[in-house]
């Protein structure tokens, strides 16, 4: 029976193995020694993958749009561009990994720990770059001198079990500078009690604030993990017309909306790669850079008062909801970055 100790602080261990046996998982769960036994359950990415490749000029409209408060006719109009935006802050994307050759990095992307068994180091699936280029990318991304320390926790599919997040999450909380560094999540799986006491950790205890996407189930996102999380900063989608469409989960889990349909970033199979990608997946790295944007401008106390500064800054009432009408209350919130 193999088992692996993860040693997440001082007061936070967990041991993940297969149990196969369940009078003896029974006989874990009535241990006073352990408080409570769940299952290594999946999460996957929050994304919609198209047919193809695409090499040309990127279509920016949610670029754009992150850059005004009332939106213009044009989808691809022009926006301010700092160049310094996220200078000294590292961004970790627990995601596919991460092709740090890309020309869109310029070299601020880097691998920072493989935890896939089987996959090179490098990012197979895309995904991941896709992300980290939404963040910091030349021509993609809203941080234009963050970089990224990629943790690769799920596989080419873009699946990753339980106890591989809480490891990569387990890499952050030894590596990560507070009031340096901010995560990025975009994925989504099973509420999990153990990965919110892991996030946690990270947010409350260490001040490093984490970003992730609501999930693409077109439901609540009360009812997933890391999205259900109360301090965790969680993203839904919307498009270029302001709707949120019918993939974003919705509810008063989500803290703000960003552009997350028809999402143009870089990708994997050559050094200029491209690809439109949907979903909530593509609408929290907007979120990471403007995090990373602010971060690089003044110092925050803690991850509440940052995610406070973004909601303020935010495009109010400006978001249509009519597929969503069943479920908790929906923050109507259009994420914005404030260029100085």
């Amino acid at each position: 029976m193999a088992l692996e100790t993860l040693d997440l602080s001082s007061n936070f261990s967990a041991v993940a193995g297969v149990f196969k046996d369940e009078a003896f998982l029974e006989f874990l769960s009535q241990n006073a020694n352990i408080d409570y036994v769940e299952p290594n359950q999946i999460f996957k990415v929050d994304a919609v993958l198209p047919n193809a490749v695409i090499r040309k000029q990127a279509s920016n409209w949610g670029l754009s749009r992150i850059h005004q408060h009332e939106k213009t006719s044009a989808s691809d109009a022009g926006y301010p561009v700092d160049l310094n935006a996220g200078a000294g802050i590292d961004v970790y994307v627990l995601d596919t990994g991460v092709f740090a050759d890309h020309v869109d990095f310029g070299g601020r992307a880097k691998v920072s720990a493989n935890l896939i068994r089987g996959e090179e180091d490098v990012d197979v699936g895309g995904h991941g770059t896709h992300v980290s280029a939404k963040i910091i990318g030349l021509e993609y991304g809203v941080a234009k001198s963050a970089q990224v320390h990629a943790v690769k926790i799920l596989n080419k599919s873009g699946e990753g079990s339980t106890s591989t997040l809480l490891k990569g999450l387990e890499h952050v909380l030894k590596n990560a500078k507070p009031g340096k560094a901010i995560v990025n999540l975009s994925l989504s799986g099973p509420k999990s009690k153990m990965v919110n006491e892991v996030l946690n950790q990270l947010v409350l205890g260490k001040n490093v604030p984490v970003f992730a996407s609501a999930g693409n189930s077109g439901v609540d996102a009360c009812r997933f993990s890391p999205s259900s999380n109360p301090n965790v900063f969680s993203v839904g989608a919307a498009d270029s017309e302001d709707n949120v469409p019918g993939y974003s989960d919705v509810g008063n889990c989500v803290s703000i909306y960003a552009p997350g349909s028809n999402i143009m970033s870089a990708y994997v199979g050559s050094k200029d790669a491209s690809r439109a990608m949907d979903g909530t997946s593509m609408a929290s790295p907007h979120v990471a850079g403007i995090a990373a944007n602010l971060m690089s401008k003044r110092t925050y106390g803690s991850a509440k008062e940052l995610y406070d500064a973004i909601r303020a800054a935010g495009t109010k009432n400006v978001l249509t909801f009519s597929q969503h009408r069943n479920f908790s209350e929906n923050i109507n919130l259009l994420a914005f970055n404030p260029v100085e």
